[in-house]
């Protein structure tokens, strides 16, 4: 079932087993995602947060089935899983600063407070949004104050 070395891979990541995932076909897609996004919306996280995996494994360089998995997991406090989605996310979206702001409130949960200073000052580099900017200096002062 499972064919690429990537597809692999993400299922480390994840920590997911091959029978855990059945493929989707590519014409029923967009249903898994609007299902997906429902049971996100409805604060069912966990469901979500496997069809998004499933739809990452259909079709892994697609930035929003990434994104609804990272947000998923996180709103799910799976946020290690979140981290690595995250940065999945940042890579298919190069310059966008969100990724990087959500992956470090990710890291912030975990109390790795170094690698979300890292994820801070990744997005603020590339960051053009006066609120978003706001929102990152203001972790910041919060959580590195007595540095």
């Amino acid at each position: 079932m499972i064919k690429t070395t990537f597809q692999k891979e993400v299922m480390e990541l994840l920590g997911i087993s091959e029978k855990e995932i059945s493929p989707i076909p590519l014409e029923q897609e967009r249903s898994f995602y609007a299902t997906a996004f429902g049971l996100y919306e409805k604060g069912d996280y966990r469901g979500a947060a496997q069809l998004f995996t499933q739809l990452v494994l259909t079709d892994p360089f697609s930035e929003h089935y990434w994104h609804g998995l990272a947000s998923s997991k996180q709103m799910a406090r799976e946020y290690l899983a979140a981290v690595h989605a995250w940065s999945l996310v940042a890579l298919l979206r190069e310059g966008d600063p969100l990724p990087h702001f959500h992956a470090a409130e990710c890291f912030l949960s975990l109390d790795d407070k170094l690698e979300a200073l890292k994820a801070l000052d990744a997005a603020s580099e590339i960051c053009r949004d006066e609120h978003l900017r706001e929102k990152i200096n203001l972790l910041k002062t919060i959580h590195y104050a007595k540095y």
